[in-house]
């Protein structure tokens, strides 16, 4: 199996994925998604790299994830903050939803806000 590695036994259900290549089998409860150790025996495979993927971890590898939304950045345009992605329009101040892309913001409870809405609802007077 490749991946635990014990023998397939003759006569054992064994999967095959034909993107892996003719060498390669898996016990059908190994055949898994690397990333979520989702069953992937009924379900559309992906094959990157020596390792199997579930759709969503699959797209995950190849476009990033707005934090906002949880739906894929198609657009070549988008912001990084905070450690994630996000689309233009969805990296926004907590508090009054102003876009906060490309702009100066503050962190609060570790939420974005605008630098007005900062001085107006958490400085300190």
């Amino acid at each position: 199996c490749y991946h635990c590695k014990l023998n397939m036994k003759e006569g054992d259900p064994a999967v095959y994925a034909e993107r892996a290549g003719y060498d390669k089998l898996w016990h059908p409860g190994c055949f898994i998604c690397c990333t979520c150790g989702e069953l992937l025996v009924d379900m559309i495979y992906f094959w990157k790299n020596g390792n199997l993927y579930c759709g969503r971890h699959y797209c995950d590898s190849e476009r990033p994830r707005c934090a906002g939304c949880d739906e894929l950045i198609f657009s070549n345009e988008y912001t990084l903050a905070e450690g994630q992605n996000w689309h233009l329009k969805h990296f926004c101040c907590f508090d009054c939803d102003c876009v906060l892309a490309g702009i100066t913001y503050l962190t609060v409870n570790d939420k974005p806000v605008c630098k007005s809405c900062y001085v107006k609802n958490h400085a300190v007077v």
